[in-house]
């Protein structure tokens, strides 16, 4: 199989697996694992500048890439984190009080 030298863009990688690294399953797609297709998500749908700036493991950054796409791109995770934060809030706040 042919692979190319050129430095692929990180909006291309998908297109660029699925020619050059992929093996071939005819008519459907190739079996892509789960750490590799969440990459491949994060650089294209946040962006070839978004990285996680705190020290994780794999795991916790694998959850914080998942908060980051659904809170861009659905407007219902949108509503149901605005909830989430403002019932924590409210149970810290009234911890608080004496």
């Amino acid at each position: 199989m042919f692979r190319s030298n050129k430095k692929v863009s990180r909006k291309n990688q998908f297109t660029y697996w699925l020619q050059y690294e992929a093996e071939d399953c005819g008519l459907i797609q190739p079996p892509l694992n789960a750490q590799k297709a969440l990459d491949l998500l994060q650089s294209y749908l946040l962006g070839e500048d978004w990285y996680i700036v705190n020290p994780v493991n794999v795991e916790q950054g694998n959850s914080q890439v998942v908060h980051e796409i659904l809170l861009k791109y659905s407007p219902q995770y949108m509503r149901e984190w605005k909830e989430y934060r403002r019932r924590a809030l409210n149970a810290s706040s009234s911890k608080n009080s004496y």
